[in-house]
């Protein structure tokens, strides 16, 4: 069962640190707000139980900023930024949310197979060198997003990995062939209807279902689609898909494959765990509480949405001078019309200004000048509107799994004298 139905999952950063070696606890101490004399008093910790043929947790965090990495749950591993450590046009590799689904694989590219199936007329089976031959290379800036980031925010909060309102995106960018060009190599059959990606993440026992979902074949078709071996310029890091994982930006992260080894043609929707028990909303709305109704809709697109990545929050700012407030804004798909900003918690609005638009799945950045007017405590919200007419909501409507959340993005900050 996938982790946003299953709960127990919620560990906090201390137990982390309990629980990877002496060293690395040490080491990250201050990032975890912990003396070192605590640490260095403390039983020793037990060994993270290690599966064969995975990576340990400490082991991928070290490739975290972990001066402002968050670890949210250990196994699986999940973790994030807050929104002011994405002030960046493009997402750093080392502040890249993590979301597992099972555990963290150790691949060796030098063996690494992908191979197409299904109802195609040429079954296809390449390394990953002869796939960087085979076809064009692209690179792109593109969102991925966790079908649960902001789950914290809802009222009640849904079971699953507690991602703050700001948690569980990035924008990077990404280099691989697209998959359509795959796709067309391999030849596709008339009714071919679903591309289904599997992954090679191990589960912690034998009997864990794999982690298989499929697209609708015009998304996969789509030129943006990318099969990926590379993360801003470098190899995908283990914990991110190495060495080939599925790029779906603009949908939720699920549907963009880690670890990705197998793609199968499918007359229809997968059937299975990750695509029937989870990443699921109701087709109409229900209450706030209510479980999860017969009728659902698979989690696809996301909806408008943005925050802000500067200021931050609780920051004291001098009363004399203007507060530039910036931020980023997306959309799963269309694009961003507007963006606009309140500082009187909503009774008011004004445009911000935006960026220039990029690669059509990544971000874009908008900013907003403001002369304080007194000193004292004071707010900020940020409502994108894309081009279909959708804004963001105040506070999004609320699901059984906590999927989807684009409500309005506030900060509060400080002005004070000069």
């Amino acid at each position: 069962m996938p982790e946003d139905r299953k709960p127990g999952f919620e560990g906090t950063r201390r137990r982390f640190l309990e629980r990877i070696g002496a060293g690395s606890a040490l080491a990250l101490a201050g990032a975890a707000g912990l003396p070192r004399e605590a640490l260095a008093q403390a039983p020793a910790p037990q060994p993270e139980p290690q599966v064969p043929g995975t990576i340990a947790n400490a082991s991928v965090l070290a490739g975290k900023d972990m001066s402002v990495f968050q670890v949210h749950s250990e196994r699986p591993l999940t973790g994030s930024v807050p929104a002011d450590a994405q002030d960046f046009d493009v997402t750093p590799s080392d502040r890249m949310f993590v979301r597992n689904n099972l555990l963290t694989p150790d691949i060796d590219a030098a063996t690494a197979r992908l191979r197409v199936v299904g109802l195609v007329d040429k079954p296809l089976d390449f390394g990953v060198e002869e796939l960087k031959k085979a076809f064009p290379a692209v690179t792109m800036q593109g969102m991925v997003e966790c079908a649960g980031a902001g789950r914290t925010a809802f009222q009640p909060v849904p079971r699953g990995t507690p991602w703050s309102p700001t948690g569980g995106m990035g924008c990077p960018k990404w280099t691989g062939v697209r998959l359509r060009d795959v796709l067309n190599a391999a030849g596709l059959k008339a009714n071919a209807a679903h591309v289904a990606g599997q992954g090679g993440d191990p589960g912690a026992v034998p009997t864990a279902a794999p982690v298989i979902r499929s697209i609708p074949l015009a998304k996969a078709m789509d030129e943006h689609t990318l099969i990926a071996w590379a993360m801003n310029d470098a190899p995908l890091p283990k914990i991110h898909g190495y060495p080939l994982r599925l790029v779906v930006p603009g949908w939720v992260g699920s549907a963009s494959t880690k670890w990705l080894h197998t793609l199968t043609l499918l007359d229809a929707p997968f059937k299975g765990t990750f695509m029937d028990d989870s990443y699921r909303v109701p087709k109409f709305p229900v209450a706030p509480g209510e479980k999860m109704p017969a009728d659902t809709l698979y989690t696809e697109a996301w909806p408008i949405k943005s925050m802000i990545t500067s200021p931050a929050p609780n920051a004291r700012l001098p009363g004399n001078r203007r507060i530039v407030v910036r931020g980023k804004a997306w959309v799963g798909e269309g694009r961003v019309a507007r963006v606009e900003i309140s500082t009187d918690e909503g009774v008011t609005w004004q445009r911000a200004s935006l960026g220039r638009q990029g690669d059509k799945y990544a971000w874009r950045t908008f900013t907003f000048e403001y002369e304080p007017q007194r000193l004292g405590y004071m707010t900020f919200l940020a409502r994108a509107w894309d081009d279909r007419d959708n804004a963001q909501p105040i506070v999004s409507a609320w699901n059984p799994l906590g999927y989807f959340w684009n409500g309005v993005h506030r900060v509060g900050i400080v002005v004070v004298p000069a």
